[in-house]
């Protein structure tokens, strides 16, 4: 079984010192929902450039997918919860 350092670094080319840093900026929290995770947030990228955004609990990586990282579907979405 691969290390967590070489997990993220194969498939997000930062190591565990860069994770550590983002997670502790973020006070352990998502980035979306703001809800404190003990260490096991996901790292969250652009598909298309590969740039690393953030980190984000599990649900809201997910979601953010499952809308194919689209803007205007996310702000659609927002909009129609608001109705």
């Amino acid at each position: 079984m691969a290390s967590r350092e070489a997990n993220l670094r194969y498939r997000y080319g930062i190591g565990e010192k860069e994770y550590d840093l983002m997670y502790k900026k973020q006070d352990g929290k998502c980035a979306i929902c703001l809800k404190k995770k003990k260490n096991n947030l996901d790292v969250d990228h652009c598909h298309k450039s590969g740039e690393i955004r953030g980190l984000l609990c599990n649900s809201c990586n997910r979601a953010l997918g499952l809308l194919n990282d689209d803007d205007e579907i996310i702000k659609r979405a927002a909009e129609y919860i608001k109705s």
